[in-house]
């Protein structure tokens, strides 16, 4: 299996979005310097009827300065924190290379605007299956969309995460973005891995709306959904690795 992720494209991103950062930040700069110059160095005397118009605009230009500096630091930080690439998805790639043959493209850390954030995506003449993993420990029930986890003292609590919402949300834009590219007849599948075995986790299904499977189980708990057929040839496989990889 190839586990791989679009890691220099996301720092090819984050390096352009780190210089467009430093672009605000100059504007912003060159504004606000402007700004105090015409405060220190007034071009109009206050009795001119034109006064309060001077007088807005350099204050303006100030506080437009001033904001546009402080989006720069916004920027630049996200530049700098941006993930490039996903731990725990990679180590759930590594387990399933041992299992699965190089036909299959294992793609993490997928970021882009229009599908947003996917932890990992499976993509082999079955389709594509997108993942959505976590390395948690305890005790959970899933009914349906609902997620409980049981609390130190053995009640039951709702799961401020929702895992299978995420999965959900993650397959339905991976779908959308699929189809913009006239691949409407490739399959999408959706499945909540845990990192972790039993006993540090332990989960009760009933009816659920998204596959939840221990990773060390993947292949085998899915024998029956994403691995039950081929449906792609292996242009088609291709071309959504290209897209998801790029």
């Amino acid at each position: 299996m190839q586990n791989v992720a679009p890691t220099r494209r996301l720092n090819r991103r984050s390096r352009d979005f780190l210089l467009a950062a430093a672009a605000v930040f100059l504007l912003g700069a060159a504004l606000a310097v402007t700004g105090i110059a015409l405060h220190v160095f007034s071009l109009v005397v206050p009795f001119n009827r034109g006064y309060a118009i001077y007088d807005f605009t350099r204050k303006a230009m100030l506080s437009l300065g001033a904001g546009l500096a402080g989006v720069s630091l916004l920027m630049a930080l996200r530049a700098v924190t941006w993930k490039t690439d996903n731990a725990l998805a990679w180590q759930l790639g590594e387990r399933l290379a041992t299992e699965l043959d190089r036909r299959f493209v294992y793609i993490r850390n997928i970021s882009k605007r229009s599908i947003g954030y996917i932890d990992a995506a499976l993509v082999s003449q079955h389709g594509v299956l997108v993942l959505r993993i976590t390395r948690r420990k305890g005790e959970f029930y899933n009914e349906k969309g609902q997620w409980l986890r049981r609390a130190r003292r053995g009640s039951w609590r709702p799961l401020r995460w929702n895992p299978t919402r995420d999965a959900v949300n993650d397959a339905l834009k991976l779908k959308e973005y699929l189809n913009d590219f006239q691949l409407r007849s490739v399959p999408v599948y959706a499945a909540v891995v845990f990192l972790r075995d039993a006993p540090d986790v332990v989960f009760s299904l009933k009816e659920p709306a998204v596959p939840a499977v221990y990773a060390s189980r993947l292949i085998h708990s899915l024998q029956d959904s994403y691995f039950a057929q081929s449906r792609l040839d292996a242009a088609t496989v291709q071309q959504v690795v290209n897209l998801l990889y790029r």
